[in-house]
């Protein structure tokens, strides 16, 4: 008897349901980083400080980023049930590790190891062998940012802080701006010269809708 079917149902719902967390995000930086207020009275209210809005705008990514992560792991696994023919209690251990299944395998928001993992796993036909070429250089890339800022929030040193130095070096931002430079005021300042709503948080967060639609239109 064949395994349950994946069905498109399935998918849409998880669709939907990332893409209202994305609204949440969106509509909770508006109301804290662009209009935030702080005070005991209407009378004594004043604006938030530089400081709290950059650590709001880096906390509210964070937290969407990390729900990117585990969208993406479950359209991979819709894939991996769909292509193999497989039970959702097979996947994990043929999207993992045979004995531990998913137990630390991570990565799942990096689009470079959800591309490798599509084509060593599903084969170069794949939708996620190909999400370079589905959405684009320009979506794919901006996937790629968002996940090394990611990991900038998580870890203060090391790798995660050098390739995020690097970034803003690509991005041309003068040395003296660069210096000490937290994933917060990049995100909610940067690019310069545009509107507060086309920074880098609302282009990371298209990007994963842009995400989003695609896997909703090829899978399963």
């Amino acid at each position: 008897m064949p395994p349950p079917r994946v069905t498109k149902a399935f998918v849409t719902t998880k669709v939907s349901d990332f893409k209202l967390n994305l609204d949440r995000a969106r509509d909770l930086y508006k109301k804290i980083v662009l209009h935030g207020y702080t005070g005991a009275s209407a009378a004594t209210s004043v604006r938030l400080t530089n400081p709290d809005t950059r650590d709001a705008a880096q906390f509210i990514f964070f937290e969407v980023a990390a729900k990117f992560e585990e969208f993406a792991k479950t359209m991979f696994q819709v894939e991996v049930r769909s292509r193999l023919k497989i039970t959702v209690k097979q996947s994990p251990f043929v999207m993992g590790d045979p004995d531990q299944g998913l137990n630390n395998k991570l990565g799942w928001g990096s689009p470079q190891r959800l591309k490798e993992r599509g084509d060593n796993i599903l084969g170069s036909s794949s939708f996620f062998a190909n999400i370079h070429a589905t959405l684009g250089a320009l979506t794919y890339n901006h996937l790629v940012a968002a996940h090394m800022v990611r990991n900038r929030i998580a870890h203060s040193g090391g790798q995660a802080q050098a390739k995020f130095v690097k970034h803003l070096t690509a991005e041309g931002i003068p040395t003296a701006q660069r210096q000490g430079m937290s994933v917060g005021r990049y995100i909610r300042d940067y690019p310069t010269g545009v509107s507060a709503t086309n920074r880098y948080f609302f282009v990371y967060l298209q990007a994963y809708e842009d995400f989003a639609d695609k896997a909703l239109a090829a899978l399963p």
